[in-house]
């Protein structure tokens, strides 16, 4: 719809000229587009050029709307102005700052007028920032680092201005989502695929659900504006990270992955070497459930052993939503149906072991899981320390552990999600706690299982303290002594 505005006649603009999936960008009629692509890929600046020159021209040549009004937000104020700023002053640098705000605005001669609201949004009630905004359109720049309750308010308030407008405009730029986030299955994705005559579905699994309305995604294919990069900038990239694969596949090769923020917990992980090409299959041997029951998010393992010393783990479940007994009927009707006749052992949470919760009075979730499904969770170690040991052994062993490729939450855990996070003021100083997130359960129904199929050889190692393995619980910004609070 704007992409005409871009070849407007303007001796002011300096020159761009869009990338073939950006073109597709620019020409969507869509009211929430996403640009997904590695770095360098040219992203910010096409988005730069659709909310400062592209919508605002059309609206003002079509709708004769003399001003729109924008809201650019980032997760931090620092990458806000660091980043994304520098990237919309470097094009438009004839804009001028509203005295005492935050609010950057750009007045062509004899044209529209634009204005941009630099926002960031790193603390639980920045949202309070959103909540009165009247604005066109907003730009959420590194989306997937945005949380989904910033993302609803801005739609909320997008159309209000001018008044009684009938246009309403999102966009969204970021490197590639891991695939269980929501911006993998919002978007309607469009990748244009070099050589193909037109856009084809994106790198990675096919998302879940289905796209909402009015949401169009263009994902870039790798080094599409590598022309516009000095030279060997890609080359230096995957020299410089030539150890870290998953990083390389992610930034470079524009696939679907994790981003990485903290210290990941296993040093042995290798997904090339712990991750099947092709869907593992059962041989018939007794099945180990592993189970993180204890709390609101349940999660579970099924792990087999193929032969001795190895491990094999075939499926993975995690809910947010369903309580245990839904969970667990879940659960065990998936493995009925995928392993029919099975022998099956369970391991899990020794803090719900209990027939009662400590804390709550309540019928504990081992307790539901007996009585109602006939589930027998067996406690297993408490000790985190040892439990992180023994899948540690595991991953270091040739053909010790291999998982089924259908456990995607597993292996974003272990590539990064599941870590130990950075201190806040202290660049490359790591706090001593993993962070407790959607990772953390899966891992530790994992850990449940492994820790007492395989225990550590060296078991007296002083740092398997008993004391040592809170969480740090990220929503509630506290620690979790051992992850018993949910």
């Amino acid at each position: 719809m704007c992409a005409d505005a871009l070849y407007l006649e303007d001796e002011e603009k300096k020159d761009y000229a869009a990338l073939p999936s950006l073109d597709y960008f620019h020409r969507s009629p869509a009211q929430i587009r996403c640009i997904v692509g590695p770095v360098g890929s040219g992203k910010t600046t096409a988005a730069a050029w659709e909310i400062c020159y592209a919508i605002p021209w059309y609206l003002y040549n079509y709708k004769h709307y003399e001003k729109t009004r924008w809201v650019v937000v980032r997760n931090t104020y620092f990458e806000l102005m660091d980043t994304t700023r520098k990237t919309i002053e470097e094009w438009f640098d004839f804009g001028v700052y509203r005295a005492g705000t935050k609010t950057y605005v750009i007045h062509y001669p004899d044209g529209p007028q634009v204005e941009l609201m630099y926002r960031s949004c790193d603390r639980p009630d920045d949202i309070k920032k959103f909540k009165s905004l009247e604005i066109t359109g907003y730009w959420i720049d590194e989306s997937i680092e945005v949380k989904d309750e910033i993302k609803n308010m801005l739609k909320n308030r997008i159309g209000r201005f001018p008044r009684k407008s009938d246009v309403r405009f999102g966009i969204e730029t970021t490197n590639p989502p891991d695939v269980t986030d929501p911006t993998y299955w919002r978007f309607n994705w469009k990748y244009v695929q070099p050589g193909q005559p037109g856009p084809v579905i994106p790198p990675g699994p096919i998302p879940t659900k289905e796209p909402l309305p009015k949401h169009e995604g263009f994902w870039q294919p790798p080094y599409e504006n590598k022309a516009n990069l000095r030279t060997g900038y890609y080359d230096d990239l995957r020299r410089d990270y030539g150890d870290y694969p998953d990083w390389v596949s992610l930034y470079i090769e524009g696939k679907p992955g994790i981003i990485v923020k903290g210290k990941p917990v296993y040093n042995n992980f290798r997904r090339e070497y712990h991750v099947a090409q092709e869907p593992l299959a059962w041989t018939g041997g007794p099945l180990f459930v592993g189970w993180d029951h204890s709390g609101n998010t349940p999660a579970a393992v099924v792990v087999q052993i193929p032969t001795a010393g190895r491990a094999q783990v075939l499926r993975e479940f995690y809910s947010d939503k369903m309580g245990i007994v839904d969970f667990g009927r879940w659960v065990i009707n998936n493995i009925n149906i995928d392993f029919p006749g099975a022998e099956l052992v369970h391991w899990g949470d020794p803090a719900g072991s209990n027939e009662f919760n400590t804390k709550t009075g309540f019928t504990s979730n081992t307790k539901l899981l007996r009585d109602e499904l006939d589930i027998a969770v067996q406690a297993s170690e408490q000790n985190f320390r040892v439990r992180v040991e023994a899948v540690e052994q595991q991953l270091g062993r040739i053909d010790g552990f291999l998982m089924d490729p259908s456990c995607i939450m597993l292996t974003n855990g272990f590539i990064g999600g599941y870590h130990y996070p950075e201190h806040g003021s202290l660049m490359g100083v790591y706090l001593p706690n993993v962070r407790k997130n959607k990772y953390s359960h899966l891992q530790d129904a994992l850990q449940y299982v492994m820790v007492r199929l395989f225990k550590p050889i060296d078991k007296k190692r002083k740092d398997l303290d008993a004391n040592v393995g809170e969480y740090y619980d990220e929503e509630a910004n506290r620690y979790d002594p051992l992850g018993v609070w949910d």
